[in-house]
Protein backbone atom coordinates (compact mmCIF):
# COMPACT_ATOMS: atom_id res chain seq x y z
CA UNK A 1 0.00 0.00 0.00
CA UNK A 2 0.83 3.18 -0.76
CA UNK A 3 1.27 6.61 0.88
CA UNK A 4 -0.17 9.67 -0.78
CA UNK A 5 2.17 12.52 -1.59
CA UNK A 6 -0.68 15.04 -1.11
CA UNK A 7 0.47 18.42 -0.01
CA UNK A 8 -1.62 20.57 2.95
CA UNK A 9 -3.24 23.82 1.82
CA UNK A 10 -2.58 25.36 4.69
CA UNK A 11 -0.26 27.96 4.87
CA UNK A 12 -0.14 29.29 1.82
CA UNK A 13 0.09 32.74 1.40
CA UNK A 14 -1.38 35.33 -0.62
CA UNK A 15 1.15 38.79 -0.66
CA UNK A 16 0.96 42.05 -2.26
CA UNK A 17 3.43 43.83 -3.55
CA UNK A 18 4.61 47.41 -2.68
CA UNK A 19 5.13 48.67 -6.43
CA UNK A 20 8.79 49.71 -5.87
CA UNK A 21 11.56 49.44 -8.30
CA UNK A 22 12.90 46.77 -6.26
CA UNK A 23 9.40 45.27 -5.58
CA UNK A 24 8.74 43.76 -1.77
CA UNK A 25 6.17 41.65 -0.96
CA UNK A 26 4.12 41.38 1.64
CA UNK A 27 1.78 38.81 3.15
CA UNK A 28 -1.82 39.94 3.20
CA UNK A 29 -2.88 39.24 6.69
CA UNK A 30 -5.37 37.05 8.13
CA UNK A 31 -6.63 35.56 5.03
CA UNK A 32 -9.03 32.53 4.63
CA UNK A 33 -9.82 30.50 2.00
CA UNK A 34 -9.19 31.14 -1.46
CA UNK A 35 -8.26 29.34 -4.99
CA UNK A 36 -5.36 30.37 -7.05
CA UNK A 37 -6.79 32.44 -10.36
CA UNK A 38 -7.91 29.92 -13.22
CA UNK A 39 -6.12 29.89 -15.92
CA UNK A 40 -8.41 29.30 -19.20
CA UNK A 41 -7.83 29.23 -22.75
CA UNK A 42 -10.01 30.84 -25.46
CA UNK A 43 -10.74 29.34 -28.46
CA UNK A 44 -12.80 30.57 -31.38
CA UNK A 45 -14.27 27.77 -33.77
CA UNK A 46 -12.82 27.73 -37.06
CA UNK A 47 -15.01 24.88 -39.01
CA UNK A 48 -14.39 25.45 -42.94
CA UNK A 49 -16.32 23.66 -45.78
CA UNK A 50 -12.94 21.75 -45.87
CA UNK A 51 -13.20 20.58 -42.27
CA UNK A 52 -13.50 16.27 -42.50
CA UNK A 53 -17.23 16.75 -40.95
CA UNK A 54 -15.72 17.80 -37.33
CA UNK A 55 -16.42 20.85 -35.46
CA UNK A 56 -12.20 22.50 -35.61
CA UNK A 57 -11.03 25.06 -33.03
CA UNK A 58 -8.27 27.36 -32.36
CA UNK A 59 -6.39 28.62 -29.71
CA UNK A 60 -6.87 32.63 -29.01
CA UNK A 61 -5.70 34.36 -25.80
CA UNK A 62 -4.94 32.81 -21.96
CA UNK A 63 -7.43 34.58 -19.34
CA UNK A 64 -6.92 35.14 -15.72
CA UNK A 65 -10.22 34.52 -13.66
CA UNK A 66 -10.54 36.84 -10.93
CA UNK A 67 -9.57 35.47 -7.49
CA UNK A 68 -11.86 36.71 -4.16
CA UNK A 69 -11.09 36.03 -0.90
CA UNK A 70 -12.76 36.71 2.92
CA UNK A 71 -10.40 38.68 5.24
CA UNK A 72 -9.95 39.02 9.07
CA UNK A 73 -10.49 42.95 8.45
CA UNK A 74 -7.90 44.43 10.45
CA UNK A 75 -8.14 48.28 9.48
CA UNK A 76 -5.00 49.27 11.05
CA UNK A 77 -3.03 46.07 9.09
CA UNK A 78 -0.67 47.88 6.31
CA UNK A 79 -2.14 44.85 3.91
CA UNK A 80 -5.43 46.08 4.69
CA UNK A 81 -5.70 50.01 5.08
CA UNK A 82 -5.95 53.13 3.27
CA UNK A 83 -2.61 54.22 3.08
CA UNK A 84 -0.53 51.21 1.46
CA UNK A 85 -3.10 48.15 1.67
CA UNK A 86 -6.28 46.59 -0.28
CA UNK A 87 -8.68 49.45 0.49
CA UNK A 88 -5.82 52.21 -0.97
CA UNK A 89 -5.38 50.01 -3.80
CA UNK A 90 -9.53 50.30 -4.56
CA UNK A 91 -9.46 53.73 -3.63
CA UNK A 92 -7.02 55.10 -5.59
CA UNK A 93 -7.23 52.35 -8.47
CA UNK A 94 -3.53 51.35 -8.15
CA UNK A 95 -3.35 48.22 -9.80
CA UNK A 96 -1.11 46.09 -7.94
CA UNK A 97 1.03 42.82 -8.20
CA UNK A 98 0.67 39.77 -6.23
CA UNK A 99 1.92 36.85 -5.49
CA UNK A 100 0.23 33.10 -4.09
CA UNK A 101 3.19 30.80 -2.48
CA UNK A 102 2.67 27.81 -2.31
CA UNK A 103 3.37 25.90 1.18
CA UNK A 104 6.70 24.93 1.49
CA UNK A 105 7.44 26.81 -1.90
CA UNK A 106 6.75 24.37 -3.95
CA UNK A 107 5.04 26.75 -6.86
CA UNK A 108 4.27 30.62 -6.66
CA UNK A 109 1.57 32.40 -9.37
CA UNK A 110 2.28 36.01 -10.23
CA UNK A 111 -0.26 38.47 -11.58
CA UNK A 112 -1.14 42.06 -11.42
CA UNK A 113 -4.68 43.27 -10.37
CA UNK A 114 -6.90 45.82 -9.38
CA UNK A 115 -9.29 45.33 -6.11
CA UNK A 116 -12.64 45.50 -7.53
CA UNK A 117 -14.47 44.81 -4.54
CA UNK A 118 -13.65 45.78 -1.13
CA UNK A 119 -16.48 44.31 1.12
CA UNK A 120 -16.50 45.25 5.02
CA UNK A 121 -18.65 43.09 7.09
CA UNK A 122 -19.51 43.43 10.88
CA UNK A 123 -21.93 41.36 12.48
CA UNK A 124 -23.32 41.71 15.83
CA UNK A 125 -22.52 38.53 17.15
CA UNK A 126 -19.08 38.08 14.82
CA UNK A 127 -15.85 39.23 14.26
CA UNK A 128 -15.30 41.86 11.71
CA UNK A 129 -14.46 40.77 8.09
CA UNK A 130 -14.28 41.83 4.78
CA UNK A 131 -15.03 40.28 1.39
CA UNK A 132 -11.98 40.85 -1.42
CA UNK A 133 -12.54 40.64 -5.24
CA UNK A 134 -9.92 41.48 -8.05
CA UNK A 135 -9.46 42.06 -11.77
CA UNK A 136 -6.44 40.39 -13.20
CA UNK A 137 -4.73 42.25 -15.97
CA UNK A 138 -1.88 41.00 -17.99
CA UNK A 139 -0.31 37.30 -17.76
CA UNK A 140 -0.33 35.09 -14.77
CA UNK A 141 3.39 33.36 -14.23
CA UNK A 142 3.65 30.08 -12.56
CA UNK A 143 7.63 29.43 -10.66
Amino acid sequence: MSLTNATPAYGTLFKMGDGEVSETFSTIAEVGDFEAPDIELETVDATSHDSAGWEESIATILKGNDPSFDLNWIPSDSTHDETTGLLYSILNRVRKNFQIVLPNAAKTFSFSAYVTKFTPKQPVKDKLSAGISMKITGPITVS
